[in-house]
């Protein structure tokens, strides 16, 4: 008993000392986010796994909902959304499968398109807020989704948010296995103009379920 009430004073300790401020600045920026493309490095830790392993990839999005994202060079698995459909693929045995855009599965990937990411209201209402600090210009925020089917898939999210730039520098989620998966963004490209036709998966050859 008491080592339960040591942990909830130190989460309320954390609370109180919450700085919302640099997120607030840095949603007020996502306003005007239409479009994104960006390089990144993915590591993932897996429990089973004594090393992270480390993939290049690309991402590319339009608001609301369009996104394509890739892993590995040459790209080994693929995300793709119109918008309403998710597409995930499986370059190198030629296998995929499409959910629902709403589904947990998707939104794994299409947290930043999320009207959650527009202003410090609707992040709220999306996620709890736990604790927040600042590493050389770095704000970092700790939070927990309370939607429940994203609840099923992702238990903690981490987010890097440059405050000098105002962007976000990487992105780290906990799954309920416990495999930590941090995207590190590079070369970010704001509002640049996107082919729509990236967004329509091609399946062609693919075996779909």
């Amino acid at each position: 008993m008491r080592a339960l009430l040591i942990l909830a004073v130190l989460i309320s300790a954390a609370r109180a000392d919450l700085d919302v401020k640099p997120l607030e600045t840095w949603l007020g920026k996502q306003k005007d986010l239409h479009s994104l493309e960006a390089d990144f490095v993915q590591e993932r830790k897996l429990p089973s796994l004594k090393k992270p392993v480390s993939t290049p990839g690309k991402l590319r999005m339009v608001r609301p909902g369009k996104l394509l994202w890739e892993l590995g060079q040459p790209v080994k698995t693929m995300a793709v959304s119109d918008g309403t459909t998710m597409t995930l693929l499986d370059v190198e045995k030629k296998r995929g499968k499409k959910v629902d855009s709403d589904a947990a599965e998707a939104k794994q990937f299409t947290l930043l398109t999320d009207k959650a990411f527009r202003d410090l209201t609707g992040f709220q209402e999306a996620f709890e807020l736990v604790e927040s600090r600042v590493t050389d210009g770095i704000y970092q925020l700790t939070v927990k989704p309370k939607d429940k089917e994203l609840k099923k898939h992702v238990s903690w999210m981490f987010l890097d948010i440059d405050q000098k730039t105002q962007e976000l520098r990487a992105l780290d989620l906990e799954l309920q296995d416990k495999t930590r998966i941090r995207t590190v963004f590079t070369k970010s490209r704001i509002n640049a103009k996107i082919d729509p036709a990236v967004f329509q998966a091609d399946t062609t050859g693919y075996l779909m379920r």
